[in-house]
C-alpha cells in the first residue's frame, strides 16, 4: 500500500443527492416554500416536500418522516414530526 492509499484509505465522497427510503427519519432546515406553498426541506440537491407544513416553519430545524421518495428525480414526500431547532440568521 502506497503513502497516498494509506492517507486516504476511507476517504469517500458524499452525493449531491442524498435518496431515501420511505420511513426514513430525519433532521433538516425548511428552506423555503414551492409555488403552491409547500414547505420544502432541501439537502443537497434533493427537495422534499413537507406535506400539511405549516410556511411558518421556514428558517427551522425539524423532524420529519419520508412518505414518498423518486431516487431519479431526487424529490419525495415528507410528514413533520417535530421542531427542534431554529437558524441562528
Amino acid at each position: 500500500m502506497s503513502l497516498l492509499e494509506k492517507y486516504t484509505k476511507g476517504w469517500g465522497f458524499r452525493t449531491r443527492k442524498p435518496s431515501f427510503s420511505v420511513d426514513d427519519e430525519l433532521s433538516a432546515f425548511v428552506t423555503g416554500v414551492d409555488d403552491d406553498g409547500t414547505p420544502v426541506v432541501r439537502i443537497g440537491d434533493t427537495v422534499l416536500r413537507l406535506e400539511d407544513g405549516d410556511p411558518a416553519l421556514v428558517d427551522k430545524r425539524v423532524r420529519c418522516r419520508v412518505t414518498a421518495f423518486d431516487a431519479d428525480a431526487a424529490t419525495g414526500t415528507v410528514v413533520y414530526l417535530e421542531t427542534v431547532g431554529e437558524s441562528a440568521f
